[in-house]
């Protein structure tokens, strides 16, 4: 009776290691969910995006999206996790996370998210956060202000 339980017990956690590895996740980094790809924002940016396809989920899987920060100086210890989360699949989907600027802004250097289907990471993608540049608007009035 021992036995045909721990195999039964085996059989499933076999089941469950094969689906885990025919399911597979595809993202990128956009401006906005219909917009460009991209792997660096500026500091400015309003929101970021991870758009994902999936390919092998089934209804009820849980898709789960954690945003980290690799390397921002001060602002946060390496490998901070700055927001999370999950979503259920209705089989095999495209979607979105998406993430709010802070009110002081992005800091400034290297993220990256994890994309995880029911506990298991199926993807990452690596992005950074650079200083917002001028604008050809504000470069042309400093220079009037300079008088050049």
């Amino acid at each position: 009776m021992k036995r045909t339980f721990v195999l039964l017990i085996l059989s499933v956690i076999s089941l469950a290691v094969a689906r885990a590895g025919d399911v597979k996740v595809e993202a990128t980094m956009m401006t906005e969910p219909h917009g460009r790809e991209l792997t660096a924002y500026t500091a400015d940016a309003p929101r970021l995006y991870a758009i994902f396809k999936t390919k092998g989920t089934e209804a009820g899987d849980n898709i789960r999206c954690a945003w980290i920060a690799d390397d921002v100086g001060d602002a946060a210890a390496k490998g901070t996790k700055i927001d999370e989360k999950t979503i259920t699949a209705k089989g095999e989907m495209e979607g979105e996370f998406s993430l709010s600027k802070p009110t002081p802004g992005w800091p400034i250097g290297k993220y990256h998210i994890e994309i995880y289907v029911n506990d298991g990471l199926a993807t990452n993608v690596k992005f950074e956060i650079k200083a917002a540049g001028k604008s050809k608007k504000d470069s042309e009035q400093e220079e009037e202000e300079s008088g050049d």
